[in-house]
């Protein structure tokens, strides 16, 4: 079979209100394309985003949510396989026996059909520990998948899902456990999404938790499997630094971090100001608008050139006074600058051989850190970017790149 991810390819995850800005971002040729979800919208509505993702040659793909044993999501009782396993009270448990596993499966690969995915994903629990019997769940029901999307469905590649916790990953014995049962899986990728705590999660931070990242995402990539990276953020540029070719984000900070609790009926996870951000590669982080970009701009010993991105939708903001007060907004500028700023990432890992992307992110580390203490040594205190991601990221890729590569 085909690659899926020949090469570095960038997946706009979409989440509410978001249908528009992935699909703009797929015919602009910012995105490859877009991951479905249940909980955002209704099954005729995602069918109808899947046919204008289509149209413009972008790769489709949908994700169950099957993470925890519950979900209360309105739009998600348009979908049989929710209806048929619980409802409301949306239930795992109850796909303890062949039977029952089988007929969630073929829901799931009847409705992916339905929107003709690029690839099947299965549906899988959360790892929240990596005890046996969790695992031989998650290995039950994912080899069911996979024998019934085999049999009965298109030749298209099969991704299973592998949502953990960042908890029991940082052990290394509890991470070589995980890695040698899941590579039992005769399946051709992963898509994987780690929860980390609140504090630790945007940007990632901690050299043990980068190097647990890395190291999981690597040695699947290792074993021959294809790795779609989901919801991350800019730390995508140490992924493809290391061979990996598949990252997905959202337009939404909650998004670009995987958290449970989204799903969870108690925790509505809803509302609040959104703050507007500049995404700057240069510095490998976010910088907020109305702090962290006008005090650079009053700054006169400052070149605020230094943290360009570059980006189509960033012009405004830079050449046209204060930028808090040029009228930024979270569409039409932040948001679709950041969606350029990942699809970018991607771009500067093509055509390059992975010495040349080992270099590449190296380069790129050891600049953002100068830069970020050039900003200090002139006095300048922003509340973002986090400095110690410039520590974290570079101990945990050198570390890799020595281990595995």
């Amino acid at each position: 079979m085909k690659e899926l991810f020949e090469e570095p390819t960038f997946l706009v995850q979409i989440g509410h209100n978001g249908h528009k800005l992935a699909s703009d971002n797929v015919e602009k040729g910012f995105a490859d394309g877009a991951i479905l979800r249940p909980a955002d919208y209704t099954k005729s509505k995602n069918e109808n985003i899947a046919d204008e993702l289509d149209q413009e040659d972008g790769l489709v793909f949908f994700d169950p949510q099957f993470y925890i044993p519950r979900a209360d999501r309105d739009k998600m009782e348009t979908y049989q396989y929710f209806n048929a396993f619980g409802g409301q009270d949306f239930d795992t448990s109850e796909v303890q026996n062949d039977e029952e596993s089988e007929e969630l499966c073929k829901e799931l690969i009847d409705l992916q059909d339905e929107m003709d995915v690029d690839a099947y994903i299965t549906p899988a629990r959360k790892l929240d520990t990596f005890s046996q019997p969790k695992i031989d769940f998650w290995l039950d029901l994912s080899e069911k998948f996979i024998q019934v999307a085999r049999e009965e469905g298109r030749d298209i590649p099969i991704l299973a899902s592998l949502p953990v916790d960042s908890t029991p990953l940082v052990d290394a014995s509890e991470r070589d456990k995980l890695l040698n049962e899941v590579t039992k899986l005769d399946v051709d990728g992963f898509y994987v999404s780690v929860e980390f705590g609140t504090e630790e999660r945007y940007p990632l931070n901690g050299t043990a938790n980068v190097y647990a990242y890395l190291h999981l995402l690597t040695m699947l990539e290792r074993n021959r499997y294809e790795v779609l990276v989901g919801h991350t953020h800019h730390i995508a540029h140490l992924f493809l630094g290391l061979g990996i070719n598949a990252f997905a984000t959202g337009h939404y900070k909650n998004l670009r971090s995987f958290d449970v609790r989204r799903w969870a009926p108690e925790d509505d996870q809803g509302g609040g100001k959104h703050v507007v951000n500049y995404y700057s590669d240069p510095l490998l982080n976010d910088v907020r608008v109305d702090q962290g970009l006008d005090l650079l701009y009053q700054r006169e010993d400052f070149d605020l050139e230094k943290i360009r991105t570059n980006s189509p939708y960033e012009e405004d903001l830079f050449e046209n006074g204060v930028p808090s007060q040029v009228g930024w907004k979270l569409r039409d500028g932040s948001w679709d600058h950041y969606i350029w700023a990942c699809s970018n990432i991607a771009q500067q890992y093509k055509n390059k051989n992975i010495e040349q992307r080992c270099n590449l992110v190296i380069e790129k580390l050891e600049n953002a850190e100068a830069l970020y203490s050039e900003m200090q040594e002139r006095g300048i205190l922003l509340s973002e970017p986090n400095e110690e991601i410039y520590d974290s990221w570079r101990a945990a890729f050198k570390s890799i790149k020595s281990r595995v590569l």
